[in-house]
């Protein structure tokens, strides 16, 4: 009985679930324009048109750009990191949303562990973060 309680508190110690932290609150006013600042080191081509397309997809106009603006425009930089566990699978995304210097929002997400949830593609990942990120939307449980 010993063992089984040991062999069970180990299995759950292993599975650690995602967690979602968001700081700041949403956007006032209302992004209508975003610059996306460009980051190559992310390493996963398909990240950069995901994201530009997530956004446009909330009817915002989006520009990349190569580094962060001097005015006092929304714009957003954000960094992600995949790991390999029987297949690829998005480990970590932080967005942080900026209104000229100033930090108004961000939002950064992690898994780990044995948490099969973890699996799935990337634009249903970053889908809710990004509508949290930018428009202040809750996420559906």
């Amino acid at each position: 009985m010993k063992h089984l309680f040991l062999l069970t508190l180990s299995c759950l110690s292993l599975c650690q679930c995602n967690t979602v932290k968001v700081s700041g609150s949403a956007p006032n006013p209302p992004v209508s324009r975003l610059a996306i600042v460009k980051n190559d080191k992310t390493f996963m081509e398909e990240m950069e048109p995901e994201i530009v397309k997530q956004v446009q997809s909330m009817g915002i106009a989006t520009e990349l750009v190569d580094a962060p603006p001097s005015d006092n425009r929304y714009y957003m930089t954000y960094t992600a990191n995949w790991s390999w566990d029987m297949a690829m699978y998005l480990r970590y995304f932080k967005a942080s949303l900026h209104q000229g210097p100033i930090v108004t929002n961000s939002i950064e997400y992690k898994t780990s562990g044995a948490d099969m949830n973890k699996f799935g593609h990337t634009d249903n990942k970053i889908r809710p973060l990004l509508r949290q990120l930018i428009l202040g939307e809750k996420p559906v449980r």
